[in-house]
């Protein structure tokens, strides 16, 4: 949830410290239009959300999930792999 007036979450920032690269953020802020600095303290949690600056926090969640996404298609195609080498080696 992103609530005007407070930082980002705990829980968020574990998240995108997990998963969001310096290019990601780099890209979120052309594509808001927002300054990378800006980007930067809302990812440290050191700036609050505003009005002004919500949609980066969605552009975060949003690019957390397609990462997340692509991990979980290729952590598949791995184990499916990685399963057929095992039994390969019986």
């Amino acid at each position: 949830m992103v609530i005007v007036g407070n930082p980002i979450t705990e829980e968020q920032k574990s998240i995108f410290h997990r998963l969001l690269t310096t290019n990601d953020l780099i890209d979120i802020s052309t594509k808001v239009n927002v300054s990378y600095s800006t980007v930067r303290n809302i990812f440290y949690r050191t700036q609050s959300i505003t009005e002004e600056n919500k949609e980066v926090v969605a552009k975060m969640i949003s690019k957390s999930f397609e990462k997340t996404e692509d991990a979980l298609i290729y952590f598949e195609k791995a184990k499916s792999e990685l399963k057929q080498m095992l039994q390969e080696q019986e």
